[in-house]
């Protein structure tokens, strides 16, 4: 295996290939929705006419059997030669047989529109996190970050319709009313009075279940982001006997979580059943004064059974925005979560006119490049400027946190610079999507970054880099020889985390074959030889003095050896990169880190 594959220009690559792919990764996504509805999916339409006419006709059907057991009771049974009951019984059935197809119908339509905005908000929420501008994403925890995720599903009963169902169920109510108050005048109160003080208990209630859901957020927050540090630090946590310490910790976190989510349901219990209070209310109520009218001779028994039909069936959507109104209290904490989520900067792909693919030739030039992570911190790296031909290497060294890695960060197009310009290439750095970046820029991190997934995912990136050119590259570094010895050979499955059955040298070898293999010609190296073993390093090192004249190179190491490939130095202190005189000899290179600082 030769080294001509990663030494041959990036301009030999398919050029239908490189059109295929999207200059704009994340900007067909960019305005999945509109500023005004953050949380509606562009092209997400409701069923708006289908529910409103379906909600129609179950308002008026549902009217059938009230005004039969009128006619029955008032006109049928005082004259019971008449043949008009059959006829009257058959289209009572009708109307509830047809009430019942409608409500069928249009559950299943509020379930799909309910899952397909489920699904888009899902996918239009991790679209924001991973296009989020790094800088400013918050201090929030992974746990956080899952919790409002998992916020989505509270949001669909607003946006699938049955919201809109409720609220147009509760516009008979006045229809009901109006029915009472003409077949029983006088009775007309009675529901009027108990149905105006079950809304100010509801409001009151759901005012206080607000309070009780925040508090319980807050605590499963706090709760998420512990467990998963704890997992995350779990071998460290038994290297240190800290078991036990957790455990406790996590003991108070819990207890806290189901204290507040028994207040939730307490508050939730309370309210349902204040629902069900009042609905017996209304009906004993109806029963009581309607008796006393009747026997007083001011209203027929008909009309008293009639009453008390429809007193009980305007308690339903009242009911139903009851319980709405209970979700609406998680509701409205949920969308501002994702509201917040969605308001995070996005990293900006400026246009570029040309379709044509560019070359990548190893040419960087930095203008005035000022960076803070956050808008009140001090800026870390100050009106740095730099250029650098095709195959040049340069060395930067500095104290720990002097901004070298942040440096490397900024050019590898992790974070936007605050202030300046990096230009890769001859070109802005802002115009490159993501996926056309990482053909010209390669970071070779200090620690390797593992993917869930098995080798052969690694280091294709999911089969997004060619799988021949990632082979070539992993035999360079020996990395196919040490995968066959494997049992699943390139099928074996990675987590990335310390259970894995590779080696630490291994993982960084393979994370360092996923950067070369798309071929960049501008190589940024932080330390990678950190978690290398004696052959790993050999190999690393090996590499990088072939590439050198034919890649460009920023180097950060303590490694002598490596620091030798440099023809420049600079230091890097108080934000500013400042040129240095001190370049190592070119002398004998030592197998290993003998010579190490």
């Amino acid at each position: 295996m030769t080294i001509t594959g990663l030494e041959t220009q990036n301009a030999d690559m398919d050029l239908s290939q490189r059109q295929a792919e999207p200059l704009h990764g994340r900007e067909k996504h960019k305005h999945a929705s509109s500023k005004n509805d953050t949380l509606k999916p562009q092209g997400f339409r409701q069923s708006v006419y289908s529910l409103l006419l379906s909600t129609l006709a179950i308002n008026i059907l549902s009217l059938a059997l009230p005004i039969m057991t009128l006619q029955v009771y008032d006109r049928i049974l005082p004259n019971p030669g008449t043949g008009t009951l059959p006829v009257l019984i058959s289209g009572v059935c009708l109307a509830i047989f047809l009430e019942a197809c409608l409500r069928l119908c249009r559950a299943y339509v509020i379930g799909r529109s309910g899952a397909a905005y489920e699904h888009r908000m899902a996918c239009n929420a991790i679209d924001k996190i991973l296009g989020a501008d790094p800088a400013k994403m918050g201090s929030y925890g992974i746990g956080e970050y899952l919790h409002r995720m998992g916020s989505v599903g509270k949001l669909k009963d607003f946006y699938n319709g049955y919201a809109l169902t409720v609220i147009a169920e509760l516009l008979f109510v006045p229809v009901y009313l109006g029915l009472i108050l003409y077949i029983a005048y006088s009775l007309t109160i009675v529901p009027a009075v108990i149905l105006t003080l079950f809304i100010i208990v509801s409001l009151w209630k759901g005012q206080r279940l607000r309070l009780a859901l925040k508090k319980r957020e807050q605590a499963d927050d706090k709760r998420f982001n512990f467990l998963i540090e704890s997992l995350e630090g779990v071998h460290t946590l038994k290297a240190f006997a800290l078991e036990k310490f957790f455990e406790r910790r996590y003991e108070q976190m819990e207890e806290q979580s189901c204290l507040e989510n028994y207040n939730v349901t307490q508050e939730t219990a309370r309210t349902f059943n204040i629902g069900a209070i009042f609905s017996h209310i209304m009906v004993a109520s109806v029963i009581t004064a309607g008796a006393w009218f009747v026997l007083q001779g001011q209203l027929s028994t008909g009309a008293l059974i009639a009453t008390l039909l429809l007193s009980g069936r305007m308690m339903q959507p009242v009911q139903k925005a009851l319980a709405l109104w209970t979700r609406y209290q998680d509701y409205s904490l949920a969308r501002d979560h994702l509201e917040e989520l969605f308001a995070t900067p996005q990293q900006n792909i400026a246009s570029r006119e040309s379709v044509i693919p560019r070359i990548s030739d190893g040419r960087l030039a930095i203008y005035d490049l000022s960076f803070r992570y956050k808008d009140k911190d001090d800026p870390i790296i100050k009106n740095v400027s730099l250029k650098m031909k095709r195959g040049e290497s340069i060395l930067i060294s500095g104290g720990h946190g002097a901004g070298k890695t942040s440096l490397l960060s900024l050019i590898a197009g992790t974070y936007p610079p605050t202030k300046g310009e990096i230009h890769i290439d001859g070109e802005n750095i802002n115009t490159y999507a993501p996926e056309e970046l990482v053909r010209h820029v390669g970071f070779i991190r200090t620690q390797a970054l593992i993917f869930r997934g098995t080798i052969r995912d690694n280091i294709t990136c999911f089969g997004q880099i060619n799988e021949a050119q990632a082979r070539e590259v992993s035999a360079l570094l020996n990395v196919d020889k040490d995968v066959a010895q494997l049992p699943g050979g390139f099928d074996t499955f990675l987590t990335g985390n310390n259970t894995d059955s590779v080696s630490p040298g291994l993982k960084q070898r393979i994370a360092i074959v996923r950067v070369l293999a798309t071929k960049p010609r501008l190589i940024l190296f932080d330390n990678a030889d950190r978690s290398l073993d004696k052959e790993g390093y050999a190999m690393i090192y090996s590499l990088l003095a072939r590439l050198k004249g034919k890649a460009s190179m920023i180097l950060i190491s303590d490694d002598r050896n490596i620091r030798s490939l440099a023809s420049k130095h600079y230091i890097m202190q108080d934000g500013e990169l400042i040129p240095s005189e001190d370049v190592f000899s070119k002398g004998n290179i030592h197998p290993y880190k003998e010579l190490r600082l």
